[in-house]
C-alpha cells in the first residue's frame, strides 16, 4: 500500500474537488487525479462519483475514509518515533485544540517556544471530538472536555467564565468585580451554544439556581459575546479575555457550588505510550504556568 496514494485519497475527501486538493499538495492535478486512479485499480473498489461540481464518495469511498484516517496517524507515529531515536529529540508535535484556547492562549504560548523546542501546530477541532483528533493524527489535546479515561492528562488550571456588562451600565461605574449568579436572573443573556463546553457549566449552575433568564441569545464565537455586551444588547457570558471595554464580573456560583467562580477546566491530552510523551507532559507543565503567569486562570 502506497500512504502518498493514501494522503491523496484523504486529500480529495477533504477538499470535495481534485482541483482544490492538489493545490492543498502543491501537485499537478493531472498527478493527483492520476494517483487516485491508480488507487482504485490497486483496490478494485470506486472511490469517487461525481456529484454536480463536486466528486462524492461513494459506498465503498465512505467506509474506507475511518481506516484511512487511522493508518495514515499511525504512519505519521511511526515517523516521529523513528525520528526522535534516530536524532534523540522530538521535532514536531500538533496540538488539537478549540479556536477559543487557540486565540486566547495557546498562539501566545507557542510564540515563547524555543529554537530547541519542537515546532508546535495546531488543528481546530470541537470541544467534544479532542479523543477522535488524538486517534487520527494530533499528538495532544488541549481540552475543556473531561478526560476521556483511556487518556492520559495533566490538569492546566481553570479559566473563569465571567458576566460581561457595557462600560455604562451600572455594574461597570461601579467597579462590582464578582456577583453571584442569581443576581443575573432577571437579565437578558448572550451565551455560548452547546457547542461549547462552557454552555454546559453554566446551564448546570442555572438549573441548581433555579433561575432562568427572560431573553437569550445564543452566539459560537467568544469575541462576539464580548462585542454584543459592549454594546449594551445583553450580559455576554464567556471565558475569552475582556475586549472591547466590555467590564468583566466574575460570576460566583451561589447555587450549592460553595460561592466559587464558575470556572471551566482546562487539560492537556494524549495517548498513553506516545512515543513524545515526556516531550508533551513537559509542555504540559509549561503551559500551565504560562496561564497562571498571565492570569488567564483562577489561583489554587
Amino acid at each position: 500500500m502506497n500512504f502518498r496514494r493514501i494522503e491523496c485519497f484523504l486529500a480529495v475527501v477533504d477538499a470535495g474537488t481534485v482541483t482544490a486538493a492538489a493545490e492543498q499538495l502543491h501537485v499537478a492535478q493531472p498527478a493527483l487525479s492520476r494517483q487516485i486512479k491508480t488507487l482504485e485499480r490497486e483496490l478494485k473498489l470506486a472511490l469517487f462519483e461525481p456529484q454536480g461540481s463536486r466528486l462524492g464518495l461513494t459506498s465503498a469511498g465512505r467506509a474506507l475514509v475511518a481506516p484511512a484516517r487511522r493508518l495514515m496517524a499511525e504512519a505519521r507515529s511511526f515517523d516521529g518515533a523513528a525520528s526522535t531515536l534516530r536524532t534523540g529529540r522530538v521535532e514536531e508535535l500538533v496540538a488539537a485544540t478549540t479556536s477559543a484556547s487557540l486565540r486566547s492562549f495557546l498562539a501566545p504560548f507557542i510564540a515563547t517556544i524555543g529554537p530547541d523546542d519542537p515546532k508546535i501546530t495546531t488543528r481546530e477541532v470541537g470541544h467534544f471530538e479532542m479523543t477522535e483528533a488524538l486517534r487520527h493524527g494530533c499528538d495532544l489535546a488541549v481540552s475543556p472536555a473531561a478526560p476521556d479515561g483511556s487518556l492520559a492528562t495533566a490538569p492546566l488550571g481553570r479559566v473563569p467564565i465571567r458576566a460581561f456588562v457595557s462600560a455604562d451600565h451600572e455594574w461597570a461605574r461601579a467597579g462590582v468585580a464578582e456577583q453571584p449568579l442569581s443576581a443575573f436572573g432577571g437579565s437578558t443573556a448572550i451565551i455560548p451554544t452547546r457547542h461549547s463546553a462552557s454552555r454546559y457549566i453554566l446551564d448546570d449552575a442555572l438549573s441548581r439556581a433555579g433561575i432562568t433568564f427572560p431573553h437569550v441569545t445564543e452566539c459560537d464565537d467568544g469575541q462576539t459575546i464580548l462585542a454584543l455586551a459592549a454594546a449594551g444588547r445583553g450580559v455576554g457570558f464567556s471565558t475569552d479575555r475582556p475586549r472591547y471595554g466590555a467590564h468583566p464580573i466574575l460570576v460566583l456560583d451561589d447555587g450549592g457550588g460553595d460561592g466559587r467562580p464558575l470556572a471551566l477546566p482546562l487539560h492537556v491530552a494524549w495517548l498513553p505510550g506516545h512515543f513524545a510523551e515526556a516531550a508533551i507532559a513537559a509542555f504540559a507543565g509549561r503551559i500551565r504556568a504560562f496561564l497562571r503567569e498571565n492570569g488567564i486562570t483562577l489561583a489554587e
